[in-house]
């Protein structure tokens, strides 16, 4: 999972360089949105077919990162690079006997959804025996940085980050809940105003439902 396929964006010609020279001089270059993503998919094809609620929504939340380019995109120093495909540095509940502790786990993205999961299952029983938080991708960058909280439905979070430097996409998603006929999963991001605006995240939640109707109709 090293940084492979980078691309260096040429700031000359670079449409959004305006945007991103604004953005990168503020004291607090940060944005986050919460949006209640539609996964009825993922509830009514998926999870009856033995498919795994939690690996099947990191999927299509990393397929959906990968394919919404601005969030494949980082600065370093003042370099701005594309990366050809970016992975999941998630959290998993620790094991042993009331073991309140997460650790790190870091899952390699791929397209393909039955790979996605066996890469899945291997890295969460691996990091499920760790003794502690071990943090093996802090130098980086293509990374997107996740977390579950399955015990809640919420509307807003916020996430620790490395100060005004830090570009690195923070996502969250949390409980599934019925409304009307639907399953809703709250799915928080919070990104760097330099990198990625409004437009691009919103592309992002189209891209979350698409990837779940894709594997749903697959599995169909």
């Amino acid at each position: 999972m090293g940084e492979a396929n980078l691309k260096t964006i040429d700031l000359e010609t670079w449409s959004r360089r305006s945007h991103y020279e604004h953005f990168r001089n503020v004291a607090s270059p940060h944005f986050s949105l919460c949006v209640q993503v539609n996964v009825t998919p993922l509830m009514e094809v998926m999870k009856p077919a033995g498919v795994s609620v939690h690996n099947a929504a990191l999927y299509a939340i990393m397929r959906a990162a990968n394919e919404t380019l601005a969030f494949r995109t980082r600065f370093i120093d003042d370099m701005v690079v594309e990366h050809g495909a970016v992975h999941a540095s998630t959290t998993v509940m620790l094991d042993g006997p009331d073991d309140e502790r997460f650790g790190f786990c870091n899952i390699e993205y791929t397209k393909d959804f039955a790979k996605f999961n066996t890469n899945c299952e291997r890295e969460i029983s691996k990091a499920k025996t760790n003794s502690g938080l071990v943090d093996d991708v802090a130098r980086q960058s293509n990374w997107i940085y996740l977390s579950c909280l399955p015990w809640l439905s919420f509307t807003q979070m916020t996430n620790a980050l490395d100060g005004p430097d830090d570009c690195i996409p923070r996502i969250v998603w949390g409980k599934i809940t019925k409304t009307h006929g639907s399953w809703f999963m709250p799915v928080s991001v919070e990104v760097h105003h330099a990198l990625i605006d409004g437009v691009h995240v919103a592309q992002f939640y189209q891209n979350i439902e698409k990837a779940l109707a894709d594997v749903a109709a697959f599995l169909g």
